[in-house]
């Protein structure tokens, strides 16, 4: 990247940014260093901040402390952010991370049963999810396999931009277990939440819930925003014994499909659900069910490129648009896709589209597709108000796209971003006011020693199920 700035002279500029990067990558940032980002065209997601075709970023320790036109800041490390689009990190509020060993083994996805149980309705095809992930390859996994495929998953979203995750950890069969996925997202250094549930089917050690308490006092005991918990359930399972853990511990809890069959009315009615509820997929919920969730401030978030091939097929964006929501997006499961906000957001936009074509339905603006990969997806993560736009105050949770060859000439910015870019396009990430992405390249991490534990895993859990295919196979 270049490191000249816009006018005027820093002295030594190349050797100040080689510090600064240097220190990031050993993980030692300053509570008052100064980084300029200068001279890019800023999307600033936040409508107040409004948009510069060429402008300037001031981060001040980990917040973001000033975005204008220009920006004075003598004693800054100065970036220089020319043709690059400065933006929001992208904030993905469900990815099952511990499946990142497994990325891309089900290349077709074999539809699921609708049954009211739904790993008991999967065909036990190698080319099922339902199958394949919860009864082969998840009570296979040991607490290494958890953190070599929670570390992967998450690495792999911060290259592509995506600077907040929430993991929905549903394979924590011992407190080992969780330990694994919790210390994979502080390895990763990106902002995650843990949301930790029961395994979906096979032997476990049965001490979730009660885990939760030793889990949330071992590592969440402080107010860090960097990285947080909450609980995880599968939408219809019996909340009996989770519910008052949430209360107690003040926790958000996510949900996967299912939602619709839980009283929700009587739910709030009674403050076991206060709003801190991120529903996954949102399907299935009626329009009743819909005006109830969005009145007591929940969040959701919808899958475009799972529910295009799994079970369900539509997308349910429009339905809750129309009633007042915009739901963030999701990538899911790792095990048929790579992890990649731009191919849910350009399947997303798409997808709406064809509706609008054939059934004359309302499709969302680019803006508002970005909006559902930054604001709307930080807000599903419980930390709308640290991240998801580049508002002063807010964290320093910053993505530079390289515009110099596949986005050049940049004309429309929305339109470069959600219709034109890729995870190649990503040429720097920071985190909390912590450079962790530099030319393209992730920095602070020993990637050699991750495909090291990577293999290793792959190589067992294989073995361990018996995989009927090849390591690497060409079966369609």
């Amino acid at each position: 990247m270049d490191t000249e700035p816009r006018t005027g002279h820093v002295s030594h500029p190349d050797v100040a940014l080689q510090n600064l990067l240097e220190q990031h990558a050993n993980g030692r940032a300053g509570d008052d260093e100064q980084i300029l980002l200068r001279g890019g065209t800023v999307l600033s997601m936040d409508r107040s901040v409004g948009d510069f075709a060429t402008g300037d970023v001031l981060v001040v320790g980990n917040r973001i402390a000033e975005v204008g036109e220009s920006v004075s800041a003598p004693a800054a490390t100065v970036i220089d952010a020319r043709d690059r689009i400065v933006m929001p990190g992208f904030c993905d509020p469900h990815i099952h991370c511990w499946e990142g060993v497994l990325g891309r083994i089900i290349p077709e996805n074999v539809p699921q049963s609708s049954a009211e149980d739904p790993v008991g309705g999967a065909p036990p095809s190698s080319r099922s999810y339902m199958h394949t992930a919860h009864r082969l390859f998840g009570p296979a996994c040991r607490p290494e396999d958890i953190y070599a495929g929670t570390l992967l998953s998450l690495l792999n979203a911060l290259d592509g931009g995506i600077t907040t995750v929430v993991d929905n950890m549903h394979n924590a069969r011992s407190p080992e277990h969780s330990d694994a996925g919790v210390e994979a997202m502080f390895a990763a250094g990106l902002r995650g939440i843990h949301a930790v549930g029961a395994p979906r089917a096979g032997a476990w050690a049965g001490t979730y819930p009660a885990d939760v308490y030793r889990l949330h006092d071992k590592y969440f005991r402080g107010d860090d925003r960097l990285h947080t918990m909450r609980l995880f359930a599968a939408g219809d399972d019996d909340l009996t014994d989770l519910l008052p853990i949430r209360k107690e511990l003040g926790l958000w809890f996510s949900f996967d499909t299912g939602i619709h069959r839980q009283p929700l009315e009587r739910l709030y009615a009674e403050g076991e659900f206060d709003g801190r509820e991120t529903i996954n997929h949102g399907n299935f919920c009626t329009s009743g069910q819909r005006q109830v969730i969005i009145e007591h401030g929940a969040q959701v978030n919808v899958c475009p490129r799972i529910e295009s091939q799994f079970r369900y097929g539509r997308i349910p964006y429009g339905e809750w648009v129309a009633q007042g929501l915009r739901p963030g997006l999701s990538n899911d499961n790792p095990m048929t896709y790579g992890i990649d906000m731009f191919s849910e957001m350009r399947a997303l936009y798409l997808l709406q589209r064809v509706d609008e074509h054939r059934d004359g339905a309302a499709s969302a603006s680019l803006r508002e597709i970005l909006e559902s990969a930054t604001q709307r997806g930080a807000d599903n993560c419980g930390v709308g108000d640290v991240a998801g736009s580049l508002t002063p105050g807010k964290r320093a949770d910053i993505v530079l796209l390289d515009a110099r060859t596949r986005l050049f000439p940049l004309n429309n910015v929305l339109c470069s971003v959600v219709q034109a870019s890729d995870i190649g396009s990503v040429d720097a990430v920071l985190v909390d006011g912590r450079v962790v992405k530099w030319g393209g390249r992730l920095i602070g991490t020993d990637l050699a020693a991750v495909r090291r534990q990577v293999e290793e895993s792959h190589e067992y859990l294989l073995s361990e199920v018996g995989w009927p295919h090849p390591p690497i196979d060409f079966d369609d």
